[in-house]
């Protein structure tokens, strides 16, 4: 298993991979359809053409995350609205003049995907007449339960066997018709209909079927001459996607082990070996898995939330290498685009656009949109998954708490311990509230499995320091804040910094920050970490040396990254450098005063009910306690209004005891 700093610096690399992703498959669009291989003619914008190939293009692309767009990804967009109409006027749902199943199995679900669910009338009927055209070789074979190559226009003796591929896309494109046309989807499962329940059952537990047989090939020996790796990991991406039996327990997690050590078993430096081919194209020859489009589809199964797929992404960590390994084969076999599109570079063109030949064709060397498309669907899923282990093994290294409270619980405790005493306009929990958790709700980023998202606005607030006298629930808040947002809540002392001497400080210090950078969707608090920030009184000071070469850099680059909020919460702001509180490091000082005296009244209230009854202060001791904090707080500096570089009015108030 790789070690942290091995996860990290694989992020990395995915990370600038994964950004020619967009720039390198528009490179290959033409009108609405994408090329087959770049050198062709212009493909026009009448009709879909390339049907398979544009359909994995455009899955592809929507892989893409915001993060990793340009300009150009508007040319996609505008393609939601027409692709699914265009590619359903063709009456010759072929790929390469044949492999009728094939190409309604691969396209089906892209269609679905971007077909109208909103127009009122329901299921288009042609895509129920290619779903049928699909179905009929189970109708006609009684005794068949997978989907194989089986054209009903041609006789039996030609058909293909079932395959765990085109069963796979099957079984896609009824989960799809499922949720996005329940009421088809219900009319279509009758028995008179085309019995879309029953059959869909059978799929799965010919899958199941199966991935048994062949986890019995691999386990006896991985160099059986008639095992089938590719149809082990299509069954397993069923296992793991469709079947809803699937539950987390002991029997399930040790078949998927099995499973997933029989798979790796047979990888051979990086990549897999050819198998048996899915079918024969009539001009082209064999048709095989494509490696890279096979493992895009197994680690699609790892990038749901549940506990299930917590189960599925524990079980794949111990094959990180493994994985990685593919990806740099991908790295290995790249092919320069650029003698191929030279006259169609425009603005947004990067010079550095990549493709891949699958190597399928034994005449064709160019690189083919649609492997190219698969690699990097492959490489977007890995860049994913390797992200989302670098958190979990960031939060496991910094012991995030494991309980917490629900958003309901934290919501009434929040308001209630934010009831502080009427020392500004509105009381912290109001401040906190307003700067943090509401933003957090109307931003649009709301996929917590994105690890290279971005959820907090560029104008938005993603820090603060909280100052004021000690037991006036600074700490409490912060944590109450991240069970509001539903964000992980790590918590940091001075001890966390020292625990390895004040000589390893800055050694540790970046340790931590290497963690913390890692993080998304996340809150940290650095509590009582005074003595890290202090005033420095002198140059040779050890604290002061942490302070500007580790604590400052650090801050502002978590506030660049825009994927955590932070506080620092202390008893004394008159003793923090002023160096930290700049802009892009903290967006507002707030204060934490004592409870209000209603909430003080209500709190004793409700601790001497059981016990006493219920009382009343006499209002002139109210009275007399508000003249008493009133003077404290005249004493103090006042508050102060600023707005930071990003135009964003930041609250600032100074407070000292």
């Amino acid at each position: 298993m790789l070690t942290f700093q091995e996860l990290t610096e694989a992020r990395r690399s995915l990370r600038g991979f994964c950004l020619l992703h967009e720039p390198s498959l528009l490179r290959l669009k033409s009108g609405v359809s994408f090329k087959l291989l770049p050198g062709e003619p212009d493909l026009g914008v009448e009709k879909v053409r390339h049907l398979t190939t544009t359909a994995t293009c455009l899955t592809s692309l929507f892989d893409c995350p915001a993060g990793f767009r340009t300009v150009g990804f508007g040319s996609i967009e505008n393609l939601k609205s027409i692709f699914a109409e265009k590619a359903l006027e063709r009456s010759d749902w072929m790929s390469e003049d044949s492999a009728g199943i094939y190409c309604r199995c691969r396209a089906l679900p892209t269609v679905i995907d971007l077909s109208d669910a909103n127009a009122g009338a329901g299921l288009d009927k042609r895509i129920e007449a290619h779903i049928a055209t699909i179905l009929r070789q189970l109708d006609i074979q009684s005794e068949r339960f997978g989907i194989g190559e089986a054209d009903p226009a041609y006789s039996v003796e030609r058909w293909y066997p079932p395959n765990a591929f085109h069963t796979y896309w099957v079984l896609d494109i009824l989960a799809k018709l499922e949720c996005k046309y329940k009421a088809d989807y219900q009319r279509l499962s009758d028995a008179k209909a085309l019995n879309l329940k029953q059959r869909r059952n059978g799929m799965l537990l010919w899958a199941r079927r199966t991935l048994g047989s062949q986890l019995g090939l691999h386990s006896a020996s991985p160099q059986s001459s008639i095992l089938d790796s590719d149809q082990l990991a299509w069954s397993l991406g069923i296992f793991l996607l469709f079947d809803q039996t699937l539950t987390v327990n002991l029997e399930n997690r040790d078949l998927i082990k099995q499973a997933l050590k029989g798979l790796f078993s047979t990888q051979t430096d990086g990549t897999w070996r050819h198998y048996k081919p899915l079918f024969h194209y009539l001009d082209v020859g064999n048709a095989y898995c494509y490696v890279f489009e096979t493992f895009a589809a197994l680690l699609r199964s790892a990038l749901h939330t549940g506990d299930k797929v917590q189960m599925i992404r524990e079980l794949l960590k111990p094959y990180c290498k493994n994985l990685i390994e593919l990806w740099r084969y991908a790295e290995s076999t790249k092919i320069d685009l650029g003698p191929y599109i030279a006259a169609k570079k425009d603005a947004s063109s990067t010079g550095n656009e990549i493709g891949w030949c699958s190597g399928h064709r034994t005449n064709v060397t160019e690189p083919e949109s649609w492997a190219t498309a698969s690699v990097f669907s492959y490489a977007q899923a890995l860049r994913r998954l390797v992200g989302i282990w670098c958190r979990e093994e960031a939060l496991n290294n910094l012991k995030a708490p494991r309980i917490r409270f629900s958003a309901e619980i934290a919501t009434k405790e929040m308001l209630q311990r934010g009831r502080t005493w009427e020392t500004t306009k509105n009381p912290v929990s109001d401040q906190l509230w307003t700067m943090f958790v509401n933003p957090i709700r109307m931003h649009t980023c709301d996929d917590k499995l994105e690890p290279d998202s971005q959820p907090i606005e560029e104008k938005h607030a993603r820090s603060a320091i909280l100052f004021g006298p000690p037991g006036t629930s600074k700490t409490t808040l912060v944590g109450l804040l991240a069970d509001v947002a539903g964000w992980d809540y790590v918590e940091l002392h001075a001890s966390h910094f020292v625990a390895e001497g004040l000589a390893a400080v800055q050694k540790t210090a970046d340790r931590i920050f290497k963690q913390l950078l890692e993080l998304d969707h996340t809150v940290v608090l650095f509590d009582e970490i005074d003595e890290l920030v202090r005033e420095r009184e002198m140059e040779g000071d050890a604290f002061g040396r942490f302070l500007t070469t580790s604590m400052l850099p650090k801050l502002a680059e978590l506030w660049k990254g825009r994927k955590i909020i932070y506080f620092v919460a202390t008893n004394h702001i008159n003793y923090f450098d002023s160096a930290i509180i700049r802009s892009h490091r903290f967006d507002a000082l707030i204060l934490v005063s004592p409870p209000s005296f209603d909430a003080k009244s209500e709190r004793l209230n409700k601790l001497l009910l059981d016990a006493y009854r219920s009382f009343t202060l006499q209002a002139e001791v109210e009275q007399e306690i508000r003249r008493e904090f009133s003077a404290l707080i005249d004493s103090a500096p006042k508050a102060s209004q600023g707005t930071n570089e990003n135009g964003r009015a930041a609250q600032r108030q100074a407070y000292s005891e």
